[in-house]
C-alpha cells in the first residue's frame, strides 16, 4: 500500500502554475455525464495496473479477488480524495491524497 500511495501522490503532483488546470480538467472528468463515461474506461486501465501490482507482490494472479478489490479499492479513495480536494481549493492535492491513501492502507482505524 505504501508504494501504491507513493505513486498516486507523485503522479499527481503538479507545478503550482499548472494546479489550476488540473483542477478544471478533474472537475470536468468528475462532473460532466459524457466524461464520466469516457473516464470510467480509463479508470478500468488504472486499476488493472494497480491489480497487476498487488498480484506480483501477493504472488497470485491479477484477477484474483484481493488484487482487484485493492485496485477498486484505491481507485475509489483516490477519486473520493479528488472530489474532496475540488470542494475545498484551499487543501494540497498530494497532501488529499496522501491522507486518504494512508487511510486505506491501515483500514480506516
Amino acid at each position: 500500500m505504501d508504494s501504491i500511495r507513493e505513486v498516486v501522490v507523485e503522479f499527481n503532483r503538479f507545478d503550482p502554475a499548472e494546479v489550476p488546470w488540473h483542477r478544471k480538467r478533474m472537475e470536468l472528468i468528475l462532473k460532466v455525464p459524457a466524461l464520466q463515461a469516457h473516464s470510467t474506461l480509463r479508470y478500468r486501465e488504472w486499476l488493472q495496473v494497480v491489480a497487476d501490482f498487488v498480484g506480483q507482490r501477493l504472488g497470485v494472479g491479477a484477477g484474483d479477488l484481493i488484487p482487484q478489490a485493492l485496485g477498486h479499492a484505491a481507485l475509489g479513495v483516490a477519486v473520493a480524495a479528488h472530489e474532496h480536494w475540488l470542494k475545498q481549493p484551499e487543501q494540497s492535492l498530494t497532501e488529499v491524497l496522501d491522507a486518504a491513501l494512508r487511510s486505506l492502507a491501515n483500514g480506516f482505524g
